[in-house]
């Protein structure tokens, strides 16, 4: 099966039980999952700006969760910014700066592996080559069978899964101007040679919109705009934060 692409947050089993959360009303309660899956998105570490987490949420649940414990609430104010910032967000998700770090790690042990590989190959002697391809091919067909099965298994699920997923994801970007996730994705694939998935093209869409000197007329347009303008350094953040 190809990997899954869908990005994910982290959350305790008992986290319905928490008394900061246990004394909120339902809305705020699912406000606060929002943010977090938001945050992820955005790559934004859990700090929105004042415009923006607003206008996804009534002020009157933001004020909720900021009052949710008079010293530690669940989410904070920053008196100088206006920005709301999910508290001690980095104990419990991981952070752009880990991913970055996580990224090089795995590029650098991949190129000693690939090193090591090349240094320890030996040659097999015209006698042993037919017969290691025949094994290297019946392994193959065995693992091409097995995914297959694995695949017809879940597919339904999957797909039904997906469905929902992308509408959800086309809901939540036509608020911030995206119009269409799939041109996004085009451009993208176009100009980078990576093709995204709907929530992928929309996080690099709330990054680059993120980027903006001022809010963009046109965000749908402005987005294009920039992914081809600047497809390296698009590419560069799908694969360091996007696609780790």
């Amino acid at each position: 099966m190809p990997k899954d692409q869908r990005l994910y947050v982290t959350y305790p089993i008992d986290m319905h039980r928490h008394p900061k959360l246990s004394r909120l009303s339902v809305e705020a309660r699912w406000a606060f999952v929002e943010m977090n899956g938001e945050a992820r998105i955005a790559d934004n570490d859990g700090r929105f700006s004042a415009e923006d987490a607003e206008f996804l949420w009534p002020v009157r649940l933001l004020e909720e969760l900021a009052t949710s414990h008079p010293a530690r609430p669940l989410v904070m104010r920053d008196t100088d910014t206006g920005e709301y910032l999910i508290r001690e967000y980095a104990e419990h998700q991981q952070t752009r700066a880990e991913r970055e770090a996580l990224s090089a790690k795995r590029a650098e042990a991949g190129r000693k592996g690939g090193k090591s590989r090349a240094s320890g190959k030996q040659m097999l002697s015209p006698s042993e080559q037919p017969q290691a391809e025949s094994e290297s091919e019946s392994e193959s067909e065995d693992l091409t069978d097995y995914l297959q099965s694995q695949s017809n298994l879940s597919r339904a699920t999957d797909s039904t899964d997906s469905e929902a997923i992308a509408r959800s994801t086309e809901r939540t970007a036509a608020a911030f101007g995206i119009t269409s996730l799939a041109a996004i994705q085009d451009v993208i694939e176009k100009h980078t040679g990576r093709r995204l998935d709907g929530r992928g093209a929309f996080a690099v869409a709330r990054w680059l919109l993120g980027k903006a000197k001022g809010e963009p007329k046109v965000p749908q347009r402005y987005v294009i705009r920039a992914v081809s303008l600047s497809p390296a350094e698009v590419q560069k953040h799908i694969d360091e934060a996007v696609l780790p």
